[in-house]
């Protein structure tokens, strides 16, 4: 079974990606950007399996303009980083087969082999199996979960995670750090620590935005972050030893039971 693929948003870095790993399957692929032809309802009419691949906070709009292009007995599915939104969407413009994909891994790699991406069930099976099994032969370590898990998980992986290195890219600006003066001290946990800020400062600003302020699961991880903020900074400022051991000896056993055996 060799489907037509359709990539909305294929000139993107993502869409580039996927278009060219795709093709090297041996799968046909349409690209709809505006001002292309075929245009955008073209692609999704024409293709078997439509790829929303927009920036985030365009994907439900993108979805609900181009879902009644789509034939029934396609496949709906996207890219995106969060998955909640996205798929209700899918699920509630589109009556055909619905799967939710997101890769967890940027533009910049080689290939599919090795890389983590994960797939949400929406509706129907047949077309499910079959993205599965085509991103399993292609090399990929593929994870199954829900909309509501993903997200979750999301708001700490990446939420939390671009959140904490936004704050000490931040920190740093406001107090003028010399940076050059600082990597001729740093430690090999400083340089670890510095070189994702770095990273981070430099990528796709909308993307790191949106991925902040459209999971709604971020309110309560950035809001138990800022307890943790307050609790050592309290314990700092009354010089409290036996306190900051006390935390970091209850985060020693929690990270103990998830080692692996």
């Amino acid at each position: 079974m060799k489907p037509r693929v359709g990539i909305i948003g294929g000139l993107g870095q993502m869409g580039r990606w996927f278009e060219r790993v795709f093709t090297d399957l041996g799968l046909e692929v349409l690209i709809g950007e505006p001002g292309l032809t075929p245009t955008c309802p073209e692609v999704a009419a024409r293709a078997d399996v439509v790829i929303i691949s927009v920036p985030l906070h365009l994907t439900e709009a993108v979805i609900a303009e181009l879902a009644p292009f789509i034939r029934p007995e396609a496949l709906l599915t996207d890219l995106t980083s969060l998955k909640q939104g996205p798929m209700q969407a899918m699920l509630e413009h589109f009556k055909g087969e619905v799967v939710g994909t997101h890769p967890l891994f940027g533009p910049g790699e080689e290939s599919l082999a090795g890389q983590n991406i994960v797939l949400c069930r929406g509706r129907g099976d047949s077309w499910f199996t079959w993205l599965h099994d085509l991103l399993i032969q292609a090399g990929a370590k593929v994870e199954i979960t829900t909309p509501e898990e993903h997200d979750r998980l999301m708001s700490l992986v990446q939420g939390l995670t671009h959140f904490t290195l936004i704050t000490l890219g931040t920190t740093f600006r406001r107090l003028d750090a010399d940076i050059n003066r600082m990597e001729t001290l740093a430690t090999p946990t400083f340089r670890a620590v510095y070189d994702q800020v770095y990273h981070l400062v430099n990528q796709n600003f909308p993307l790191y935005a949106h991925i902040q302020l459209l999971n709604p699961q971020n309110r309560l991880t950035h809001a138990a972050f800022e307890e943790a903020v307050h609790q050592l900074r309290q314990i700092v400022l009354d010089r409290d030893a036996e306190a900051l051991m006390q935390v970091l000896e209850e985060n020693q056993r929690y990270f103990e039971k998830w080692k692996q055996p």
